[in-house]
């Protein structure tokens, strides 16, 4: 008889606990999970371009927080600011929500590599590995050197550039008594002609003009020597640019 009221009072017992914590859960349901789980939303702000810390107070202002992801490199982002971030600019999140932002290392460097006495093509193989790009060619007669061959650069070896940066090459042109090589300027503006002569160590010789149409004016369209003629060092080379007839240039 005892062992029976004694089980059938923990059977009450355990009835009034299960419906006391129904009841618990009713009343945080329908009171005080609302108020927990109604946080306003607010919009997420544009953050491209800011520093970390710019962008953290940014957030600050709109009840966010910021998280930092990955770092990498970025041609035009300086250093420290961010490239993007998720939720990107404009969706709408729960208050106190982070937001990841990317941040940028700023611009990669490449090492320029080492090309005194490599030839040309071999050199520009080389910088386009290295991510960078052939600048001013400027060939100079050089005993030393054999013909072809780069004999000195700028920047030097070893430099830091940006990606596609240029890197300006002497040329070897060989003996200064060997013959040279004559560039081919034909289609050149008359302009760039002395500069482009000088590159060849040759020199601008006689320029006349005749009425060729068919070519802008100004246009170099023909030389002599022709393109390709083996002359002497400071061999000046004349040459014939084009001019419009007076009546096709009139408006």
């Amino acid at each position: 008889e005892i062992m029976r009221t004694f089980l059938a009072n923990g059977v009450l017992v355990a009835a009034s606990a299960l419906a006391a914590a129904l009841l618990l859960l009713g009343l945080v349901d329908a009171v005080i999970m609302p108020h927990i789980v109604d946080v306003p939303n607010v919009k997420v702000p544009r953050l491209h371009s800011l520093s970390a810390s710019q962008a953290s107070q940014r957030l600050q202002q709109w009840g966010l927080k910021i998280a930092t992801g990955d770092s990498i490199y970025h041609e035009r982002i300086p250093l420290g600011s961010v490239i993007d971030h998720l939720p990107e600019a404009g969706q709408r999140v729960k208050k106190g929500r982070a937001v990841t932002v990317l941040l940028s290392k700023g611009p990669r460097y490449y090492t320029t590599p080492s090309l005194q006495g490599v030839s040309l093509r071999e050199a520009r193989l080389q910088l386009e590995s290295n991510q960078l790009q052939t600048g001013n060619i400027l060939y100079v007669s050089s005993n030393e050197i054999p013909e072809t061959a780069v004999i000195d650069q700028h920047p030097t070896a070893g430099t830091p550039l940006k990606r596609d940066s240029r890197v300006d090459l002497r040329i070897s042109n060989g003996p200064p008594s060997a013959m040279k090589t004559t560039p081919n300027l034909i289609t050149l503006p008359i302009d760039s002609a002395e500069d482009t002569l000088r590159k060849y160590e040759m020199q601008l010789g006689r320029i006349e003009s005749q009425i060729d149409n068919s070519s802008p004016p100004g246009t170099i369209i023909s030389q002599a020597p022709k393109p390709g003629t083996q002359t002497p060092r400071n061999t000046r080379i004349h040459l014939r640019v084009s001019a419009q007839h007076p009546q096709n240039g009139a408006r």
